[in-house]
């Protein structure tokens, strides 16, 4: 399970630090949010899966949580910030909730947002 959560995360660092912000043929005058959507087959409960996730992101990838929640059908919302190595600030928000088809996959998606004033 650690190592399916650690490759998740290694993909979506490394497409979020060599992923490109503008693709060809557009023009943004403000920064595009990032969106990564994967599928991560697990035995743990969602609380607990959301507990691992979230902490690895905050310990081993130095994002500082700064709020979550959890609603009523349970799908787990955790929200960080967290400077590049360019010293850019981001924002992101991640949402963990169990796979409606499959009780042994979590739905994890991670929305992240880059900050114009950094």
């Amino acid at each position: 399970m650690q190592k399916v959560l650690l490759a998740a995360i290694i993909f979506a660092l490394h497409s979020f630090i060599f992923g490109s912000l503008l693709h060809s043929g557009e023009i943004r005058v403000e920064p595009q949010k990032l969106k990564y959507e994967y599928k991560i087959e697990t035995d743990l409960t969602v609380e607990k899966f959301s507990d691992v996730f979230c902490k690895r992101l905050s310990t081993k990838h130095k994002w500082e949580r700064i709020g979550s929640d959890v609603t009523a059908d349970e799908t787990y919302t955790s929200r960080f910030k967290f400077k590049d190595e360019n010293a850019h600030s981001w924002e992101c928000e991640v949402r963990i909730q169990q796979d409606k088809s499959d009780t042994r996959k979590m739905d994890v998606v991670m929305t992240m947002d880059p900050k114009l004033e950094s």
